[in-house]
């Protein structure tokens, strides 16, 4: 799987949380945030890469992660290496996660957070609680230190939340 990562620009201090961003679609890169809204840099009119002044990387660590296998630079030259089900993004992620942690060990003890908006909505809880699960098996060798997720207009629920879109025109 295809990560970017941007350690904090205010420096790694143990409680310096780590921020996995995952965007929705399903199948959108989460470059698009990267680039976009949270992420350091940006590609202004010229296509120059710029420093964003207002980032969420000044006080945390940053990963983008492109997500599902297939969805930006992360792929698979198997087809039985996309996923079909929530089960098999939360392995995929949680895969992608805990050797990005032997990579770069020092930041294993960091508070970690789960992100993302629109289908990340389905994404988050699956990869928290995926990681959850994982770090109460005694024979895993990466615990992630799991502390919360966050979403942004999340699409949770379908077909209940479809059914707003005529009260909300009103």
């Amino acid at each position: 799987m295809f990560f970017w990562f941007f350690p904090a620009q205010n420096g790694n201090k143990p409680d310096t949380p780590i921020m996995l961003w995952l965007q929705g679609g399903p199948g959108s890169s989460s470059l698009f945030a990267l680039f976009t809204e949270i992420g350091p840099i940006y590609i202004d009119a010229n296509g120059n890469i710029q420093l964003r002044q207002i980032t969420w990387n000044k006080n945390y660590h940053l990963i983008f992660i492109d997500n599902p296998v297939g969805t930006g630079f992360s792929f698979t030259e198997n087809d039985q290496g996309y996923a079909r089900s929530q089960e098999d993004v939360a392995r995929d992620l949680y895969s992608g996660l805990t050797q990005f942690f032997q990579i770069y060990e020092d930041y294993q003890s960091n508070p970690f957070y789960a992100t993302g908006e629109s289908y990340g909505g389905k994404y988050v809880p699956s990869i928290t609680y995926k990681i959850h699960v994982e770090n109460q098996n005694p024979q895993v060798k990466v615990k992630i230190n799991l502390k919360g997720m966050t979403i942004g207009d999340g699409l949770c629920d379908p077909i209940n939340q479809y059914m707003y879109g005529d009260f909300l025109y009103q």
